[in-house]
């Protein structure tokens, strides 16, 4: 199958963007912002939509407006609470909520489960 392509638009041009080397997408008003190394395109479309439909590329969802590739993770920490840092191979550094916790663990298992 091949891979869907993401519309991103800069500068007042269209780029077409393959979601495997897109770093994260995060919610910017009625627009979310792709980014992809240091470079921010912007596209029309939802954080809830795009979580459905990127699952398959990676993407996991970290915070109410933040959806980020796991293959672009250079290494996470744990902030306590149920929260992470993650720092990607950017340079690029993304705080998750602590509501995502499971989702989180369950896609990247950076740490082992306590019972609650």
């Amino acid at each position: 199958m091949t891979p869907r392509l993401l519309v991103g638009e800069r500068e007042h041009r269209l780029y077409p963007l393959d979601p495997q080397k897109v770093d994260y997408i995060e919610s910017d008003g009625n627009y979310v912002s792709i980014r992809t190394g240091t470079t921010a395109y912007i596209s029309r479309d939802t954080i809830k939509r795009l979580a459905t439909e990127l699952a398959q590329f990676g993407f996991i969802r970290i915070g109410r407006s933040l959806l980020v590739n796991i293959s672009s993770v250079a290494y996470a920490q744990t902030l306590g609470r149920g929260r992470f840092v993650f720092t990607l191979c950017s340079g690029a550094s993304l705080r998750s909520g602590s509501g995502y916790r499971d989702a989180i663990l369950e896609a990247l298992p950076l740490t082992s489960r306590r019972p609650n």
